[in-house]
């Protein structure tokens, strides 16, 4: 019973991480801004398609992440193995071909930084 309890709390506390699916982003004005304008700094990153078939691509803009390493977990917490292919600077692809249909967390991290933030997809 305890056990189900932290699973469920941890798969919570999860989707509530991937809530907005959206990154945190910071902003700036700059001199020659307008006055509603602002400039967006760091780390927006893409999780498509959604739903997923095949593969799961991950895309990160306005980075200033140093080391990024991305991990897959499944909705109640339990760490996937998956190799993550780099397609460029800033783009990665996950294979999802095998997985069950459900949903699944992406989470992209980086400790030099101290950046983690979960993304939830739908495996179709």
């Amino acid at each position: 019973m305890r056990n189900k309890l932290f699973a469920i709390s941890f798969a919570l506390f999860l989707s509530v991480t991937a809530w907005s699916q959206t990154s945190d982003t910071n902003f700036v004005r700059t001199e020659n801004s307008f006055p509603n304008q602002a400039i967006e700094l760091t780390n927006k990153i893409e999780i498509y398609p959604n739903p997923a078939v095949e593969y799961v691509t991950v895309k990160i803009n306005n980075s200033n992440l140093e080391h990024t390493e991305i991990e897959m977990r499944s909705i109640i917490g339990n760490e996937i193995r998956v190799k993550v292919e780099k397609i460029s600077e800033n783009e990665y692809k996950i294979p999802v071909k095998d997985f069950a249909t459900g949903y699944y967390f992406v989470i992209v991290k980086d400790e030099v930084v101290r950046f983690k933030k979960a993304y939830r997809f739908l495996k179709d």
